[in-house]
């Protein structure tokens, strides 16, 4: 067989030259369909191609058109229309699905909750925030991956994938100009450049001024500066031989999400600070620095042998990040943090698939990981510098296999294992007011199995029905400050679920109901500045999702998503007071999705596109004691876009608008400080969300 046939190579083609535009829950469609039918959505959850509705797991799927017409730009965006997340802006990107995450920090631990972009894990969650573009679809995993994407796949994880160089000569100009002096300039260009081979190049350029404005200095915080590419190169060496090469890099220069003060008690008053009137308005004496360089290179090689698929995936990523944080969020020096992160990974995964029609079908891997990292936190207070450098090196390996055997037309069973080893070597020294006070350099290694068991009926030709039990593992590290070690989580995912198309494809409605019995789960708390990580002893975590898409004429489509979550702590102490019962930080109980579009004909003026998005999400607890003061309130966002593209499709022109209610919404909250500069917990900093946005987009095709 050759690769120039293979259809996802063609569904990726095609779909670089004509994404369906669907709202919320569908990706692209990489087959056609009929035209009053919804598309059919392939994905690669399962490292081979396979439609969206025959994947038996909790999955949502959404093409770079949808992300582009919901405004989504990075990760954070996605929380509102993806059942189950929750994403949290700290410096870093925190992720949770279904309740499972961390906003633990530093070189020697890892999220509970991964990313990967084509097919490459990216290990540091202070990139992980970064724009998101030239995007073909992002797939959201929900429930731990614990086979096919084993490391620290507790959660789930997030798959990225970006555009593939096209055959035809194709190429796409963008410019967005918005409010807050919004100025976005893309440009992309992809065609043959030798026989048999194919390149893509994207540079991307996003600014925007600051949402917050120093009423003390002309600054605003809150920005964004980003320059981005990224190029990759496709070469079909042999009819059986595939190269993929990629690069990309970004290069950020931004003030970050500070963190805002609620209220100024009188000591705070009387030593200085200045008291903003407006919303908008702050007062710092350290400017806020988030600066993040990083690049990455990868081959993915795939051949075909016949009866398998051997497919090799190289990747190196580097990235350094430079962050100052004024923690007390006054204009008076209480106390101050710079952080400083370096990172070098190398991972490499091997593959074999089978790909010979059989009732058999399954594929074996190896993977392994090898990364260096290097951090610093320095806490600046008017007679104290606590200084507390850092270096880690993870060498990961794992085994993996999954099978699945067709026992009859419509009854499947699947079977996987995994074994992850890790070893973490890790050195800290501790220094007060430039004196080493404490130095240590702890080794630690961990292994766990981690097996998947499921089972599929097919009810119909159009319903499928679900069941697995899966076993997370992510793996333990060591405390920044302390460098105590804390344990690996563990859980077992049960889970059952339904995917049904229906009415000659005309309405798609999944539905999944989950019960977690999670183990050792780590939970971070920040004391002073330092975050300290403990083990709670148990959680239960159960929920149900349901996302639906109708297309019931063929101009209108429908999609909303529904889900409840119930994550609760069964064991668990803090500070000798047991807060059992307790709901999961980041774990909101509701949230639900609605959005509409219709596509109106206007004959020889082309198309009018009209969307909108309607998202909603219940109660957040940021804290552990489900203090409701570290609390987000429900939360209404309301997005809306309209756009024109003329007969021809030569170019399109669009007016959008982000949380057009301008809606003031948290998603995140901590400790802020007294006039003493000592942590009070009846003082919290809010990190808020992005307020009402709106512009215009224009986009060339050619």
């Amino acid at each position: 067989m050759s690769f120039k046939a293979n259809p996802y190579r063609s569904g990726l083609l095609a779909g670089s030259t004509g994404l369906a535009i669907l709202v919320a829950t569908p990706a692209m469609g990489q087959e056609n369909t009929p035209a009053e039918g919804i598309n059919v959505i392939v994905v690669t959850a399962e490292k081979r191609e396979k439609d969206l509705q025959d994947v038996p797991i909790a999955i949502t799927a959404m093409s770079g058109e949808t992300l582009t017409a919901n405004g989504i730009s990075n990760v954070e965006d996605l929380q509102f229309f993806v059942p189950g997340l929750t994403v949290t802006n700290d410096s870093m990107a925190i992720i949770n699905i279904r309740g499972i995450g961390t906003s633990a920090f530093g070189v020697a631990t890892d999220p509970s909750t991964t990313v990967h972009y084509d097919g490459v894990y990216i290990s540091r969650p202070t990139t992980s925030y970064q724009d998101m573009f030239d995007v073909e679809r992002v797939e959201v995993l929900r429930g731990p991956q614990g086979v096919l994407f084993g490391r620290n796949s507790a959660g789930g994880t997030l798959n990225i994938i970006s555009k593939m160089p096209t055959d035809e000569l194709t190429g796409t100009i963008g410019v967005t100009l918005g409010n807050l002096g919004k100025r976005n300039f893309s440009g992309t260009i992809s065609g043959a450049v030798a026989d048999g081979a194919r390149a893509r190049l994207t540079l991307v350029k996003n600014d925007r001024n600051g949402v917050y404005r120093d009423v003390n200095f002309d600054r605003r915080y809150q920005d964004e500066n980003n320059l981005a590419g990224r190029f990759t190169l496709a070469v079909d060496a042999t009819d059986r031989l595939e190269i993929v090469l990629r690069a990309d890099a970004s290069r950020d220069r931004e003030t970050g999400y500070p963190a805002i003060r609620e209220t100024y008690p009188a000591s705070l008053v009387a030593a200085g600070a200045t008291v903003p009137s407006r919303p908008n308005e702050i007062a710092l004496d350290a400017v806020p620095r988030y600066d993040i360089d990083a690049w990455g290179v990868s081959s993915t090689i795939r051949y075909d042998a016949g009866p398998v698929e051997l497919k090799s995936i190289t990747a190196f990523r580097s990235s350094d990040v430079d962050q100052t944080l004024d923690v007390d969020a006054t204009d008076i020096f209480l106390r101050n943090i710079e952080f400083s992160e370096s990172s070098k990974s190398f991972t490499q995964e091997f593959q074999i698939l089978s790909t010979t029609p059989s009732r058999l079908t399954w594929i074996l891997g190896a993977f392994y990981l090898r990364e260096d990292g290097e951090d610093e936190i320095q806490i600046l207070e008017p007679n104290r510098a606590l200084a507390i450098p850092e270096s880690n090196t993870t060498n990961a390996f794992a085994l993996f296999g999954q099978a699945s055997y067709e026992f009859t037309d419509s009854l499947r069973f699947t079977t996987g294992l995994r074994y992850s080893y890790e070893k973490k070597d890790f050195g800290y020294r501790i220094f007060s007011n430039k004196e080493e006070v404490d130095s240590g350099s702890p080794t630690a290694s961990w292994s766990a199995w981690t097996p998947k068991f499921g089972v599929e009926l097919d009810l119909s030709e159009d319903i499928l029905a679900y069941a697995s039990a899966t076993r997370g593992f992510k793996s333990g590290g060591f405390q920044l400050g302390d460098a105590k070690p804390f344990l690996p989580e563990y859980l077992w995912s049960y889970e059952v679920g339904l995917k049904t198309t229906l009415f000659d494809r005309r309405l798609q409605a999944n539905f999944s109901s989950f019960y977690y019995d999670y183990s050792n789960l780590q939970v971070v708390q920040y004391i002073n500045g330092v975050a300290s990580t403990t083990n709670a002893g148990r959680a239960t975590i159960k929920g149900v999702e349901a996302e639906f898409q109708a297309k019931p004429t063929r101009n209108l489509s429908l999609t909303s998503t529904i889900s409840w979550l119930d994550a609760r702590y069964d064991v668990y102490f803090d500070d000798q007071v047991s807060l059992e019962g307790n709901r999961l930080p980041n774990a909101p109980k509701w949230n639900a999705t609605f959005g509409a579009e219709y596509r109106a004909p206007l004959g020889s003026a082309g198309f009018l596109t009209l969307r909108g998005d309607v998202a909603r999400r219940g109660t957040a607890y940021f804290k552990p004691s489900n203090d409701p003061r570290y609390a987000s309130s429900p939360t209404t966002l309301v997005n809306g876009r309209i756009s024109w593209e003329p007969s021809g499709g030569q170019w399109e022109v669009a007016l959008y608008g982000r949380n057009l209610t301008d809606e003031r919404y948290a998603t995140y909250k901590t400790f802020g400080t007294d006039a003493s500069g000592v942590s009070n917990p009846d003082l919290p900093l809010t990190v808020y969300g992005e307020p009402r946005q709106y512009g215009v987009q224009l986009r060339r095709f050619f």
